[in-house]
């Protein structure tokens, strides 16, 4: 994959210039990625959310679950551009103004020679789509799971030590296969823990306050 431009900044968010992706993780250097939690509501409050799994091919946290849908937002680029991170990973077609805005929070995070110091932008999609609807990208995606609001906070609060997720998986022949288990917070990509709590948190007065509606 070609090295991305990407726009970065100090640490107020203010323009610095660009440089490529590898570099930003290299240096540390503050740049923003879109974030996008799609979410499937339940009439009786256990609303689930869509964890991907991410490919076991990516040169950052392979094999762990994550955002439903995120990415960089390359140099030039607004938060409206990164809807197309939801039909790249997922096969899923949305216009922007589908999305809700949950917050815009900072991540600073570093693992062997990754420094992560991102601003993500962070958007809820409300979506009834059957997971089996999904045309998932096998090069970005081994699997798509889910879990419910609750459990996510529970296991990020450290009140369980794993929760029951189920979903789809890729098999070794390239097929998206059913799957049930349970997963703890290892699995996870690691942001802080208090991003997932404040994400599920966010989520739920979303649902108490929102009428009826899907996309």
């Amino acid at each position: 994959m070609a090295d991305e431009i990407i726009d970065i900044y100090d640490c107020n968010m203010n323009h610095l210039g660009t440089a490529p992706r590898s570099q930003a993780h290299k240096e540390g250097l503050w740049h923003k990625a879109f974030h996008c939690w799609i979410v499937k509501r339940a009439s009786d409050g256990n609303h689930r959310v869509l964890l991907q799994l991410r490919s076991k091919n990516k040169d950052s946290h392979p094999s762990l679950l994550d955002i439903s849908a995120a990415g960089h937002l390359q140099a030039g680029e607004t938060p409206k551009d990164g809807i197309r991170e939801i039909e790249e990973e997922l096969g899923l077609k949305v216009d922007f103004d589908k999305l809700t805005k949950l917050f815009t929070i900072n991540h600073v995070g570093e693992h062997r020679n990754y420094i992560n110091r991102e601003f993500n932008p962070t958007y809820l999609l409300e979506s009834e789509k059957n997971l089996s609807e999904l045309n998932m990208n096998p090069e970005e995606v081994d699997g798509i799971l889910e879990a419910t609001v609750e459990d996510l906070k529970n296991l990020f609060s450290h009140k369980v030590s794993s929760i029951y997720v189920s979903g789809l998986l890729l098999d070794k022949y390239g097929n998206y296969i059913p799957h049930t288990g349970s997963v703890s917070i290892g699995d996870f990509v690691p942001h802080e823990d208090s991003y997932y709590v404040k994400v599920m948190d966010t989520i739920k007065r979303y649902f108490d306050n929102s009428p009826q509606s899907a996309a």
